[in-house]
């Protein structure tokens, strides 16, 4: 089964926007006459209409967002950091801008290294001081209930407490420590129920493999094998 069969039709418009976004916005960095720009400016609108029919956001917000973020051409980087105390909780922030309960993590900063930004996030979110103990792996946001206009990469990290209040910040409405059968689960951000859930395997078993979403389709050929590829036997 390919992986076009397992989407729902939601996410099978959501990923050919987005498919069709990044390729727009390549086209539009090498693009050197007025017609091609109109004419791949054009189809950016077209991708945020496709997008508009599932998302909940205005179609005029979208087509602006779409038109003015001309950098759109790989899925971008994010961090979350599962951070546990000395009794194996784990800590969670309400956030401010939905109010769904997550992991603290954000996006990765130009200049800095993922675990910096790991670090960092958690600091700024809850005032908390920790130390990375494991990369538990990389989380396809598209496949794992993730919403948005932008495809995400997300590097969760292991991290063990050590010091600091945790309190809320301005990015944040509560901040707090759960037990595993404590996590508000229902209301979790939708992204974040399967790191989490991982996050607890890893602390019962250390050696777990870190996690990545398994190739779901092979490598179609493309022009450079000549109509065909050779498979090695």
């Amino acid at each position: 089964m390919s992986a076009a069969d397992e989407r729902s039709p939601e996410e099978t418009i959501l990923h050919t926007a987005g498919k069709l976004r990044a390729t727009c916005n390549r086209g539009l960095r090498y693009a050197r006459n007025a017609y091609e720009i109109e004419s791949l400016e054009q189809m950016l609108e077209l991708s945020a209409t496709l997008t508009a029919l599932v998302d909940g956001r205005p179609l005029p917000e979208i087509r602006r967002g779409f038109l003015e973020e001309r950098h759109y051409l790989t899925p971008y980087a994010v961090v979350d950091t599962a951070v546990f105390d000395g009794d194996g909780r784990i800590l969670l922030i309400q956030r401010g801008d939905n109010g769904r309960w997550a992991l603290p993590g954000g996006w990765c900063e130009v200049g800095e290294l993922p675990g910096e930004g790991a670090v960092r996030e958690v600091w700024e979110e809850t005032g908390c001081r920790v130390e990375l103990t494991a990369l538990l792996g990389v989380f396809d946001n598209n496949y794992h209930g993730g919403q948005g206009l932008d495809h995400l990469y997300c590097l969760l990290f292991a991290a063990r407490y050590v010091e600091g209040t945790a309190v809320v910040t301005r990015e944040t409405l509560d901040v707090g420590w759960y037990a595993a059968q404590e996590v508000p689960w229902d209301a979790l951000h939708e992204a974040h129920p399967a790191r989490i859930r991982f996050a607890f395997q890893w602390l019962n078993d250390p050696g777990l493999t870190p996690f990545y979403d398994r190739p779901r389709q092979e490598p179609g050929p493309t022009w450079q094998h000549g109509g065909g590829v050779e498979r090695a036997e």
